[in-house]
């Protein structure tokens, strides 16, 4: 056992100098050596995740490293147990990262054909984040910033190379699990690049992707709600656009929203009932932008909003015409027992929703 901490901490020390000027003075054979190691660290994450004891020593071993490595570098990023099983990505990332980065290394990389990974693509991402991140318009077509596409298109890339192979799934959520992890204090950027790794390419290799990544999102608490409060209502019907997945999985954030609103007779308004910061307002823009992006998505929200009319008591509505000017007015069923009209706020939440999206 002490053999095996030893080569640990040799490992975190590896990923930490290549993240260092240090790292000029490899060559192509120092670089080999590297990823040979990284590769051993994904075998010892394999052999001894599910042992309890030997996993329990080798966490204490790599928070010891730990602690001694940010002493020593300040700008040094912790490196958790569940990501050894990504040792050779993260050692990937750290050197197209590093700027002195020798080039007979990064040649080193291009030339690797039976590498898993696709450094092809990624130096080219590289290429041109730096190019990107010096132009004065940083912002792309769907609203984010390029820096975050650029970054969501490494991410999507590298979570297409995991999948690529069968029994990966776990590996990918652990690589998910970790940028999670180092987004601690800045999760809207998290977000961002996210929602740039779901906007790609619709083949079947990305089709996989996303479905990893809204499932991930799901198994992780308030995740996937974080996600849509902070992408605008555009992008968020982009990608409905763009993926079955997620416009259910955006239809149902919607849904639960709704469920925390009620409305306050003597305000005449829709409140909050929980600590969701959503008002009708939001959810109204939200869905209007749905039902603005044109065929098939109109269609299908307008169908989820009926079908919402009916589960709130199938209510029937018609239009008075009075000076000109049309008014909706609502009936509700018999055991419902009034009616209202738009002269006064909506009988029920999805009373206002048909008012406002399907009939405005």
């Amino acid at each position: 056992m002490e053999a095996v901490l030893r080569q640990l901490t040799n490992i975190l020390e590896l990923l930490a100098v290549s993240q260092t000027d240090r790292v000029r003075e490899w060559d192509r054979h120092t670089a080999h050596r590297a990823f040979q190691w990284a590769e051993y660290c994904e075998q010892l994450h394999s052999r001894f995740q599910s042992n309890p004891a030997v996993r329990s020593a080798l966490e204490s071993g790599l928070n010891d490293t730990n602690q001694r490595l940010q002493q020593a570098l300040p700008s040094y990023s912790p490196v958790m147990f569940s990501e050894l099983a990504q040792c050779q990505h993260m050692l990937l990332i750290h050197l197209l990262r590093n700027p002195s980065a020798p080039n007979s290394v990064i040649r080193m990389l291009f030339a690797a054909q039976e590498s898993p990974f696709d450094q092809n693509s990624l130096i080219t991402c590289k290429s041109a984040f730096n190019l990107l991140c010096r132009t004065p318009d940083r912002t792309s077509s769907a609203g984010l910033q390029v820096e975050a596409v650029v970054r969501g298109t490494l991410l999507g890339q590298l979570l297409s190379s995991v999948l690529s192979r069968s029994g990966n799934d776990e590996y990918a959520r652990t690589l998910l699990d970790s940028i999670l992890h180092d987004s601690a204090g800045k999760p809207e950027s998290l977000y961002d690049v996210i929602a740039a790794a779901l906007l790609s390419p619709d083949d079947e290799t990305s089709s996989v992707t996303q479905r990893c990544v809204l499932a991930w999102l799901q198994e992780h608490e308030g995740c996937l709600t974080k996600l849509c409060t902070s992408l605008s209502p555009g992008l968020c019907t982009v990608l409905s656009r763009q993926s079955s997945e997620f416009k259910q999985a955006y239809w149902g954030v919607l849904k639960q929203w709704a469920s925390c609103l009620e409305f306050d007779v003597l305000e005449s308004l829709w409140v909050p009932t929980s600590d969701e910061p959503v008002t009708f307002l939001i959810l109204t823009d939200r869905f209007k932008d749905l039902l603005d992006s044109g065929p098939p998505l109109k269609e299908e929200t307008e169908t989820e909003l009926r079908t919402l009319k009916r589960e709130a008591g199938d209510f029937s509505n018609w239009e008075k015409h009075t000076e000109g000017k049309s008014t909706l007015c609502f009936s509700l069923p018999a055991d419902r027992g009034r009616q209202c009209s738009l002269h006064h706020q909506p009988c029920t939440l999805f009373e206002g929703y048909l008012w406002y999206f399907i009939y405005s």
